[in-house]
């Protein structure tokens, strides 16, 4: 299933509400497969979750449970007009959920849309799947909840609607969903590890990664424990929160358009800022050498109730953002704190900037 179809796909299924079930029947196939180190499992769902879990040994094991779902009108046949393909290559095995009859599952999709006219049932495919430690893995899902733990191998989710929860992976390499929560978990990349959805929560704890990106268009954005050289995060309408390491020669970029952007250093953290805002106001703990420009300076002159702060440009203006909110005003700063190192740029059009100092590690 292509980026492409998966896109397309959310338009369906965003109409079908997926609200209850159709009254019984289950069917439920196990498989397993002897899997080799370096092996690779794919699976290409349509409805229903995924939960996928790393394990000991040198086999992988399918369950699928097969149900009936949706509003619509229950059949002797619907069951069997759902096949559950397992294909296998080499070292690799690829599962695919396939519809027969693709015409009832549109209808059953759109059904909410047709003047309440009864459509037969659709079927959800449910899988439980553990799979050898080592093995990469690949899972696209339309509409559904995805799940993969413990993992050692390269790891790629997609889904369309439904929340991504991945934990304890060790090479990690992608997730986006259109529409739901992502929250990852001790996970660890190689390279580049993104995270994206549009509409939807990013929750990510114990990331080390050297170059992690992270965007929402919808939601919140909240990083705690990261451990990267490079961090992009972007949402147009949420609060973008960061608490972690800043390597001396990162960089660190968070923007919202409609939000708030919190950081929380260790104390003692030296770094080089840059931050703009339309309308925002700053609040620092770490004192802030502002840079020799005046355009800066001003930035920094009045804070609630048009208190001026005095002091020629280069000097630490620490009154300002210390305990004190600064105004910030259609302005960019640019400043150091401490011995610098890291380059931190924030940006926020309607929101304020908070800089807390942590705990030293």
């Amino acid at each position: 299933m292509t980026r492409r179809n998966l896109r397309n796909a959310f338009v369906a299924v965003a109409l079908a509400g997926l609200s209850g079930t159709a009254a019984g029947q289950t069917r439920e196939l196990v498989r397993t497969i002897p899997m080799q180190p370096g092996g690779w499992f794919t699976l290409d769902n349509v409805s229903g979750d995924t939960i996928v879990t790393g394990v000991d040994g040198a086999e992988l094991t399918i369950r699928a449970t097969k149900r009936l779902a949706g509003r619509g009108t229950a059949d002797e046949d619907a069951l069997d007009r759902v096949a559950i393909e397992i294909r296998e290559r080499g070292n690799r095995v690829a599962v695919e959920t396939e519809y027969s009859d693709r015409g009832s599952l549109l209808e059953w999709l759109l059904n909410p849309f047709t003047g309440g006219r009864a459509s037969r049932a659709a079927v959800a495919v449910d899988y439980t799947v553990t799979v050898p430690r080592g093995a990469g893995v690949t899972i696209e899902s339309i509409s559904g909840d995805v799940t993969v733990e413990g993992v050692d191998g390269e790891t790629h989710v997609e889904l369309v609607s439904g929340d991504g929860r991945l934990t304890a992976l060790a090479r990690l390499v992608e997730v986006e969903t259109v529409s739901g929560d992502l929250r990852l978990t001790d996970v660890r990349s190689d390279d580049a590890l993104s995270a994206e959805t549009i509409s939807g929560r990013i929750d990510v704890e114990g990331v080390r990664a050297p170059r992690l990106a992270v965007s929402t268009v919808s939601g919140a954005v909240a990083l705690r424990g990261a451990e990267c050289r490079r961090v992009e995060v972007r949402t147009l309408s949420g609060t973008v929160t960061f608490d972690g390491v800043l390597a001396a020669d990162g960089r660190y970029e968070f923007e919202s358009h409609s939000g708030d952007v919190r950081l929380t250093v260790p104390d003692g953290s030296g770094f080089d800022l840059e931050l703009e805002s339309l309308s925002g106001e700053l609040r620092s703990e770490i004192p802030i050498l502002v840079g020799g420009s005046d355009r800066a300076l001003e930035a920094l002159a009045f804070g609630r109730g048009g208190r001026s702060i005095d002091g020629p440009a280069g000097d630490p203006v620490t009154g300002a953002i210390r305990g004190t909110p600064t105004l910030l005003g259609s302005r960019s700063i640019s400043g150091t704190a401490g011995d610098g190192g890291a380059r931190v740029e924030l940006s926020t059009f309607s929101g304020d900037v908070t800089i807390t100092a942590g705990p030293s590690r």
